[in-house]
């Protein structure tokens, strides 16, 4: 049975991380993917951010000739409906092991902007959700493989459970596209411990596997190697607990099973 590894990492490729490579992989042992932020019109910086694919492609090349073809390659595509062929583009013909499917702004604004949080949160939540629907709707033409931190938009709220379960109707709709778009769900791990969502993915998790969802992963999301592997020890025998048994990793085209 393989190993399972972090499937949400950041590096410098990515325009909100300085960390490196090395220092993930001598920290560790098995495979490093990383899933390097591409975002279009990005209100963060004012700019479309895509990591330069040759010069990623070329350091990881090289990072695999010095240890031993460990490093695969990986995106985060940040989903922005008005800028679908700008991404399409973008991604063809350029080959990742791994491509998370993400929503981190509107295009006025990134939900993390502080502000956000002063804003009204039933608001916020239906047209973030209404965005992460589109983009689910269109994974046919992006072809990712994980649906990432579902909460993403509703990170600086105080939310409570009760809070989503307002919003089960809209969930159950977005969680059963993701499983027949063949999404893996991801469990955050920044979310449910930096954020303290952890309530938010138990009840997630019970709609999903309700649904009959078999795809799962964990991933630190990671921007600094003090968050690698951040609170795994912890969320898998406490994914055990909400009856996920394994986890999903993605590697050329090959899904494998990891027994947690």
């Amino acid at each position: 049975m393989p190993l399972y590894y972090d499937q949400h990492l950041h590096t410098h490729f990515s325009y909100d991380s300085q960390a490196n490579f090395i220092d993930y992989l001598e920290n560790s042992t098995g495979y490093v993917v990383t899933t390097e932020h591409f975002d279009v019109a990005n209100p963060v910086t004012g700019q479309t951010d895509a990591p330069d694919y040759g010069q990623y492609a070329s350091e990881i090349a090289q990072l695999n000739r010095d240890y031993g073809n460990r490093v695969l390659k990986g995106i985060e595509i940040g989903y922005y409906q008005p800028k679908e062929a700008e991404i399409i583009s973008y991604l063809a013909e350029k080959a990742y092991d791994l491509k998370l499917l993400s929503v981190h702004h509107n295009g006025e604004f990134d939900y993390l902007d502080d502000y956000v949080a002063d804003m009204d949160f039933d608001l916020v939540f239906s047209q973030y959700l209404s965005e992460l629907n589109m983009a689910i709707d269109r994974n046919h033409l992006i072809q990712a493989d994980v649906l990432a931190h579902f909460d993403y938009g509703i990170r600086l709220f105080d939310v409570s459970r009760s809070d989503l379960e307002k919003y089960e109707p809209q969930l159950l709709v977005i969680f059963q596209k993701m499983i027949a778009a063949d999404l893996a769900f991801e469990i955050n791990a920044k979310s449910t411990h930096l954020y303290h969502h952890l309530p938010l993915y138990a009840y997630a998790l019970e709609l999903v596997l309700k649904l009959g969802g078999t795809l799962f992963t964990l991933g630190s999301d990671g921007h600094k190697l003090s968050h690698y592997q951040l609170a795994f020890d912890e969320l898998k025998p406490w994914l055990k607990d909400q009856g996920v048994d394994q986890l999903v990793t993605f590697h050329d085209g090959i899904r494998e099973f990891c027994d947690i």
